[in-house]
C-alpha cells in the first residue's frame, strides 16, 4: 500500500510546476531601508515577525507530518500535495517523494533516471544537494558505483562528508584509480571506522596494498572493533598464526605464548585491545614485555593509553602515559590524532607540566596547530618556562580575534579587547539581490513555518560563494527582517577587521532585559550571553530534549524556578520572550548562588545540570585556574558551551559599557566548602 502511495505521489509531483517570482509576495515585508539602528533588532521585537500561515503553508506542514509519521491514505496525501502547485517549497515535497520511492526500490532504472533529472533541473540549488546526498547514501551500500558517482560528482557542500568521501575513494580504488594513502587518512580520522563506508574502503585499500594492514587494524582496535580487525588480519596478514583469535579473546595470556614472540606486531595489537577499557593493565603489560614490543610501536601505545585513561579514568592518571610517548608527531597509526593531542594538552595542564603542554601541542597536525586554542596554550607554556619574549609573540598573534582564546591572550598581555572594525558600506543593490535569491526566499518561508534547521541550511547555501560585500549585505538584510540568528551567523563569516557588534552581538529589548537583570541581580551581559548561545534569539525554537524558547528552559525547570522565586502562576508560557528570559535569569541566579558566584561552574550547570558541576568541583583537590578548569570539563558539548557563553558575556559587557575581563569571569575554581 505504501509503495502505491509513493508511486501515485511521485507521478503527481513530477506534474506540478515549480514556483515563480510571485513567491516574493509571501515574504514578510522588509522594514524601511535607511541607516541601521543602534541595535540589530528593534527594541520591540525579539525576532522575525511571523505572519499567519497560508492554506499552502498548512498543506505543506500537514504533508510533511504525514510523511514523517508514515500515516494517511493515498487519497489524503494526494489531496495535500495537489494544493502545493506553485508553492515556493513544492520542490521539497517532490524530492521527498523521489527519495521515498527510490529507497523502496533503489535499483529501478526509471527511478534513478528521475532522480538524476531532478538533480539536473535543480542544479545549484540546496534541494539538489540534499537529495543527491541522501540518495548517494542509499546507492553506495548497494554497490551501485555508477549511480553513486553520478550523484556524488555534482555535490558541492557534501563531497567531504566522511562517509561519502570514503565510499567515493573505495569505488575509485576498485576501479584501479584512487590513492591508498588518502584512503588510509580517511580511515584514520573516522569516528566510526566500523561503519560500512569505512569497512568497504579498508577492503579496497588492502586489495591494492596489503601492507596497510597494520595501520588499518590498529584504527579498528583503538575503537574496539576487534572482530573486524581480526577478520582483516586473518585475510591480509602474512602467515597469520592459528592463535590469532586469542590476541583479542585472551590478550594477556596470549602475549606469553611462543606465537607472540614470533609476531611482535600482534603483541602491540593485544596491548591496544586491553588498553581500550583497562589502560592501567595495558601499561603493566608494556612494562613486563619490555623489548618484545617493537620500539616503533611505543609512541602509538602510550598515546593511546593516555587518551583512554583521560576518557574513562581521570585526566590526572593519563599524564605519565602521554609523557612516555615522547616528542614529535604522533605515530601514523594513532586514530584521530588531533583528538588525542587535545587530550594530551589537557592532561599536561591538569598536571601543571608546561613543558609537556608545549610538547603535546607540537604533536598536533598543522591545521590544529594554527588554531587560537593552540596558540594561547603554547604562549602560556613558553612564558611559564621562562621564555616570555617568545610567549608574548605567540599570544600577540591572536589578540585581534573576538574569540575565547583571543580574549584570554589579551588578558595575559594586559591589552584591551578588540572593538568594532571599520563600518562597511552596504550596497542596496546587493541587499535587493538577496531579497530575490530563491534560497533566501525559501529560508525565510521555512523559518516562518518553524523549520529552523531547513531554513538555516537554505540560507547558508545561498552564502556559500559570497564575498565580503555580499556577506555584509546578507547580514544587513537579515537585520532588517529581524532574523537575528541568520544575521549573527552571516556576520560571523566576516574577518575580524570588519567585526560589527550590532550584527554579531545584538541586544534586543535592552530596556526589558536590563529590568530583569536588576530584579534578579544577574548581570545583563550574562543573560544575553546565555541567550545568544542557547537560541540565537529565536523565540519559538525547541530542542530535541524539550527545552523551549530564548533561554531554552525545560518546562519542569521553568516550573521549579517559578515556584522557588514566586514568578507568575506556576504554569509559565515559555513562548513569551520576557517570561522565558525572566525565568532563565532567575535560574542563573540560583546556579550563581549555589556555586558561590563562580560563573564557570554556574554556566556549566546551566548546560549539563548542576549535579555535574557539583561532581566536577568535588574532584578538585586544590583551587584551579578557571581557564584550565574549563579546558578540563569532561563533556565536549559543555566544555564548548562554557567557553562560548563566557566569551559572549565578556563581549556583551564591553558593548553595554560595563566591561569585565574574561579571566575575571572564569575566576579561580575552588573546592567545595565542607557544608557544600
Amino acid at each position: 500500500m505504501k509503495a502505491q502511495i509513493r508511486r501515485s505521489l511521485l507521478l503527481l509531483a513530477l506534474a506540478l510546476p515549480a514556483f515563480g517570482a510571485s513567491a516574493q509576495s509571501l515574504l514578510p515585508q522588509q522594514r524601511p531601508l535607511g541607516p541601521a539602528p543602534s541595535i540589530a533588532v528593534p527594541a520591540e521585537d525579539f525576532l522575525f515577525q511571523n505572519f499567519p500561515l497560508s492554506a499552502q503553508d498548512q498543506a505543506f506542514l500537514s504533508f510533511r507530518r504525514a510523511r514523517q509519521s508514515n500515516t494517511g491514505t493515498a487519497e489524503s496525501q494526494q489531496a495535500l500535495f495537489a494544493q502545493l502547485a506553485g508553492y515556493p517549497l513544492v520542490d521539497y515535497a517532490v524530492s521527498w517523494n523521489l527519495y521515498d520511492a527510490i529507497k523502496s526500490d533503489p535499483s529501478d532504472p526509471i527511478l534513478q533516471a528521475q532522480v538524476l533529472d531532478f538533480l539536473k533541473s535543480h542544479q545549484g540549488e540546496y534541494i539538489a544537494e540534499r537529495l543527491g546526498t541522501d540518495v548517494a547514501r542509499i546507492a553506495a551500500p548497494k554497490g551501485d558505483s555508477a549511480f553513486f558517482e553520478a550523484l556524488y560528482a555534482p555535490l558541492q557542500w557534501n563531497k567531504t562528508e566522511p562517509d561519502l568521501a570514503a565510499w567515493h575513494e573505495s569505488f575509485q580504488l576498485l576501479a584501479g584509480k584512487g590513492n591508498t594513502e588518502y584512503g588510509v587518512s580517511l580511515l584514520r580520522e573516522a569516528r566510526n571506522p566500523h561503519a560500512p563506508a569505512f569497512m568497504s574502503l579498508a577492503e579496497s585499500i588492502l586489495g591494492r596494498d596489503p601492507g596497510k594492514i597494520w595501520e588499518i587494524s590498529s584504527y579498528l582496535i583503538e575503537h574496539r572493533f576487534n572482530s573486524d580487525a581480526q577478520r582483516l588480519l586473518q585475510a591480509y596478514m602474512p602467515n597469520a598464526p592459528l592463535s590469532l583469535p586469542e590476541v583479542f579473546s585472551s590478550p594477556e595470556k596470549w602475549v606469553t605464548t611462543p606465537d607472540a614472540q614470533a609476531n611482535p606486531r600482534l603483541i602491540t595489537a593485544a596491548c591496544l585491545a586491553v588498553g581500550y577499557s583497562r589502560p592501567e593493565d595495558a601499561a603493566a603489560m608494556i612494562a613486563s614485555l619490555g623489548s618484545q614490543i617493537p620500539k616503533e610501536d611505543r609512541n602509538l601505545l602510550w598515546n593511546f593509553l593516555g587518551y583512554r585513561s583521560a576518557i574513562i579514568n581521570t585526566i590526572s592518571d593519563s599524564s605519565q602515559y602521554f609523557t612516555n610517548a615522547g616528542e614529535g608527531l604522533m605515530d601514523s597509526r594513532v586514530s584521530q590524532p588531533d583528538e588525542v593531542a587535545g587530550w594530551r594538552v589537557k592532561a599536561a595542564l591538569a598536571a601543571g607540566n608546561w613543558k609537556e603542554v608545549e610538547r603535546a601541542i607540537g604533536s598536533m597536525t598543522p591545521e590544529k596547530l594554527g588554531a587560537d586554542e593552540s596558540a594561547y596554550w603554547l604562549g602560556r607554556a613558553k612564558i611559564a618556562q621562562g621564555d616570555r619574549s617568545e610567549g608574548e609573540k605567540v599570544l600577540s598573534s591572536i589578540t585581534g580575534h573576538h574569540t575565547f582564546y583571543g580574549k584570554l591572550a589579551c588578558d595575559a598581555l594586559n591589552v584591551p579587547y578588540p572593538g568594532d572594525g571599520a563600518r562597511p558600506s552596504v550596497a542596496e543593490s546587493d541587499v535587493r539581490q538577496w531579497m530575490q535569491n530563491p534560497s533566501i526566499i525559501r529560508a525565510v518561508l521555512l523559518r516562518r513555518l518553524g523549520l529552523y534547521s531547513m531554513a538555516s541550511r537554505e540560507w547558508n547555501w545561498a552564502l556559500r560563494d559570497a564575498k565580503k560585500p555580499q556577506l555584509i549585505a546578507a547580514a544587513e538584510y537579515a537585520r532588517r527582517i529581524g532574523l537575528a540568528d541568520r544575521m549573527i551567523s552571516t556576520a560571523g563569516k566576516l574577518p575580524d577587521s570588519l567585526f560589527q557588534s550590532d550584527l554579531s552581538f545584538p541586544i534586543p529589548s535592552q530596556k526589558s532585559v536590563a529590568a530583569i537583570a536588576q530584579e534578579t541581580n544577574v548581570p545583563e551581559a550574562w543573560i544575553y550571553g546565555i541567550t545568544r548561545q542557547e537560541s540565537r534569539f529565536m523565540v519559538t525554537v525547541s530542542s530535541g530534549a524539550g527545552a523551549r524558547g530564548l533561554m531554552q528552559l525545560l518546562p519542569a525547570t521553568a516550573r521549579w524556578t517559578a515556584k522557588r522565586y514566586g514568578v507568575g502562576d506556576g504554569n509559565p508560557d515559555l513562548s513569551d520572550p520576557l517570561t522565558n528570559m525572566k525565568l532563565g535569569a532567575y535560574y542563573l541566579k540560583y546556579l550563581n548562588d549555589r556555586f558561590d558566584g563562580q560563573k564557570t561552574l554556574a554556566t556549566a550547570g546551566y548546560n549539563a545540570g548542576p549535579g555535574r558541576s557539583i561532581t566536577w568541583r568535588r574532584n578538585l583537590s586544590a583551587s584551579q585556574d578557571g581557564a584550565i578548569f574549563a579546558e578540563l570539563i569532561p563533556f565536549s558539548e559543555t566544555r564548548t558551551y562554557v567557553k562560548n557563553v563566557l566569551n559572549n558575556t565578556a563581549e556583551y559587557a564591553r558593548i553595554l559599557g560595563k566591561p569585565v575581563r574574561l579571566t575575571e569571569l572564569l575566576g579561580t575554581i575552588t573546592p567545595p566548602s565542607p557544608d557544600n
